[in-house]
């Protein structure tokens, strides 16, 4: 993710312009993500990648958590927000970090688009999952349908307008719609060979994809 200092400019007032421009539509799928996570595994070791502010690790509560991110700004406001957790942050990026130990399952709430390569952040990532641990995705994944379309006009046009006005950052926001890569639902499950699919859910609006695998033992 070489885009970090966008990130680390936008970090303060982060949380409010993600609710505001996504019309609480991403703090729903968060809610979804984390109910059927809860559904395989209620607790153990976990990795969050692109972890932000730390608002996933701190719904998902696990006992021991590792927030993987390479924004300090984010680092600092999640680790606030994660005072009385046991948890150990990364300053890092998803191809090349290095993680103490094995974990019992790895979260990338719309993190995959962030990799500058899918292929190695993903390869890399999984050195780390012990056999049978889950990866879970959410992410925005391309599709012919209109709403797509609208979504993707709506990210370039009128999110830097509304998050120039939240956070001062409007050139800052008018890169956002570059950094979102076009990934299809077929380039991650390409990625997630030697897993077996639990779950893949086209969400609503149909501009997301969750996908649940499990590393096969």
């Amino acid at each position: 993710m070489k885009n970090v200092e966008i990130y680390e400019k936008l970090a303060p007032k982060y949380d409010l312009a993600t609710k505001v421009v996504s019309f609480g539509i991403e703090e729903f799928w968060r809610k979804l993500f984390v109910r059927e996570i809860k559904k395989h595994i209620k607790d153990g070791v976990l990795l969050d990648v692109a972890s932000a502010t730390g608002d996933m690790a701190k719904v998902l509560d696990f006992k021991k958590m590792y927030l993987l991110d390479p924004s300090s700004e984010m680092n600092k406001i999640a680790k606030n927000k994660l005072k009385d957790k046991n948890v150990e942050f990364i300053e890092d990026f998803a191809e090349n970090c290095e993680i103490p130990q094995k974990v019992d399952i790895i979260t990338a709430f719309m993190a995959v688009r962030n990799f500058d390569n899918m292929e190695m952040g993903m390869k890399n990532l999984d050195k780390y999952l012990k056999p049978n641990g889950y990866f879970v995705i959410v992410e925005l994944t391309k599709s012919d349908s209109v709403l797509f379309k609208l979504s993707m006009f709506y990210m370039s046009k009128i999110v830097p307008f509304i998050g120039g006005i939240i956070t001062g950052e409007y050139e800052s926001y008018k890169k956002f719609d570059k950094m979102i890569k076009n990934i299809t639902d077929e380039e991650i499950l390409e990625n997630l060979q030697g897993y077996e699919i639990i779950k893949k859910k086209r969400l609503f609006p149909p501009i997301a994809s969750l996908i649940i695998a499990r590393k096969n033992g």
